[in-house]
């Protein structure tokens, strides 16, 4: 389902913040689109077996990826990726 992702009941949560966040209150195509990126449920979500260095690397990476979605299109982006 989505929003529903298999990690959702470690967290205690039924939906993913992100895609709550996201895509059910603020309708939007991804995160980087949002006025308030990076928020603070975009920085706090982290995988928990990454080391801090891991996670801090992992989320520079999401941020740059979003940049660059937000930059070119998500087509484009998509077609850079393969």
């Amino acid at each position: 389902m989505q929003g529903k992702p298999f990690w959702a009941p470690l967290f205690d949560v039924e939906v993913c913040p992100i895609y709550d966040c996201c895509i059910n209150r603020k309708q939007l195509e991804h995160c980087g689109l949002c006025a308030e990126f990076p928020c603070q449920i975009f920085i706090s979500l982290r995988d928990p077996v990454l080391s801090d260095e891991e996670a801090e690397q992992a989320l520079r990476k999401r941020q740059q990826d979003l940049r660059r979605r937000k930059e070119i299109g998500t087509q484009a982006w998509l077609k850079e990726r393969t």
